[in-house]
């Protein structure tokens, strides 16, 4: 027990947190995709998973002390990191029958199950356990200015989204709409409305479809991330026990002055 707390105490607290400060700045530099790659390797996923153990039975130790709002912030962390754990986890582990990501590009009436990779997605690199087709892809743009009108310009687009059908064996074929911060769920993926174009040929030819209109193209990210819900867990948590955090501060600092205003009022009563 004794060398529990000395692993657990506050200073040693205060230094891994400013560690961990720095390393988050140092990962900041180096850009999103080298730094999902260097955490990703086995030492700092241990380190991590090190980490996430050491906040929880830190939380578990503040319970049995009746420090609720200290558990909450230990246990909060704890779920964030064990959540992003868990999809690092899923991105080492997927296979072509289980892929963790990928994407699709999808004109109307297009149907697969393939995700793709690479910069034209022409890279297979697996296939979901469902279908998607897409029914139609529409564009919403805001109303034309006099500029617009002027100038002959389509007005800004206010929103797109596609209109697919989701078909599973098993299952019963449904319909869901896709748009932007608004994704799907299906079967463990969120499938999410990543961009659009207009097709062209081999040729760099734009193509029409059937009523003489530009043929546009809408591209679908897929994701999966089994430890999402528990990073959701975790900010709650940890949003909880920074609202008790402050409350127990709030009633000790306003003990003292509550008690002086009561002792006054009794001195000056007549």
């Amino acid at each position: 027990m004794r060398t529990l707390n000395r692993w657990l105490n506050v200073d040693v607290a205060a230094w891994l947190c400013a560690v961990l400060a720095v390393g988050s700045v140092a990962l900041a530099f180096l850009g999103p995709e080298r730094s999902g790659a260097l955490m990703a390797r086995p030492p700092l996923l241990a380190f991590t998973a090190a980490l996430v153990c050491g906040l929880a039975v830190s939380g578990a130790r503040a319970v049995s002390r009746r420090r609720f709002d200290s558990a909450l912030l230990h246990l909060g962390c704890a779920c964030i990191m064990a959540g992003w754990l868990g999809g690092r986890i899923a991105i080492r582990t997927a296979t072509p029958g289980r892929p963790a990501g990928g994407a699709m590009a999808l004109v109307a009436g297009n149907q697969t199950d393939a995700l793709c990779d690479g910069e034209d997605l022409n890279t297979v690199v697996g296939r979901v356990p469902f279908t998607v087709r897409l029914e139609r892809f529409l564009v919403d743009r805001y109303p034309p200015s006099e500029g617009d009108r002027d100038e002959g310009r389509m007005p800004p687009v206010k929103e797109y989204r596609s209109r697919v059908t989701i078909s599973a064996p098993g299952e019963a074929p449904y319909v869901r709409n896709i748009r932007v911060n608004h994704p799907a769920y299906v079967k463990g993926y969120h499938i999410y409305q990543m961009s659009w174009g207009e097709s062209r040929d081999r040729f760099g030819r734009p193509v029409l479809d059937s009523e003489g209109r530009p043929e546009l193209y809408t591209v679908l990210q897929f994701v999966r991330d089994p430890g999402l819900p528990a990073v959701y867990a975790g900010f709650v948590v940890l949003f909880a026990g920074l609202l008790l955090f402050a409350f127990r501060l709030l009633r000790q600092g306003a003990g003292p002055g509550v008690e002086a205003a009561a002792e006054l009022g009794r001195e000056v009563s007549p």
